[in-house]
């Protein structure tokens, strides 16, 4: 009986990555490398609510959930242009486009919850008006109530 060991199966990512990096010589694969970054680059907020949606001449276009973002990336551009070519190289992407756009429904990075201090009851001074000391207890209420 031939008691050969077997080799555990290497993942696909690790066989294709030579090969992509041999037809990417001379930078065709620009989207692809763009897509992968983007979240790494603008950060966790910015990345839920873009998407990378083409690559034309040098320019990414990236789809955006609501037009006030487009507003907020455009003022933040350079910054985040500036890190694209630090780490793609300044000949992938020369500028970005932001449009308004439907996302896809992939998986995207969640917002991690923060910690919120309890609520402590309030002590009020001792007021002689009694109306308004039941106007001051409902607003305390209320915003005991009310959502932060």
């Amino acid at each position: 009986m031939d008691k050969r060991r077997r080799k555990s199966p290497e993942p696909i990512a690790k066989a294709l990555q030579p090969i992509i990096e041999k037809l990417d010589a001379e930078g065709h694969f620009g989207l692809v490398r763009l897509a992968q970054v983007w979240p790494e680059m603008v950060g966790e907020g910015i990345a839920r609510r873009t998407e990378v949606g083409d690559l034309k001449f040098h320019t990414a276009v990236i789809k955006v959930s609501l037009p006030m973002w487009i507003q907020e990336l455009n003022l933040l551009k350079s910054d985040i242009l500036a890190r694209l070519q630090a780490r793609l190289g300044a000949d992938v992407v020369r500028d970005l486009r932001f449009v308004k756009g439907r996302l896809s429904r992939r998986e995207r990075p969640r917002l991690r919850p923060v910690a919120r201090a309890p609520r402590r009851a309030i002590e009020l001074p001792e007021l002689k008006d009694p109306d308004l000391r039941r106007a001051f207890e409902s607003l305390i209420e209320a915003w005991g109530r009310s959502s932060r």
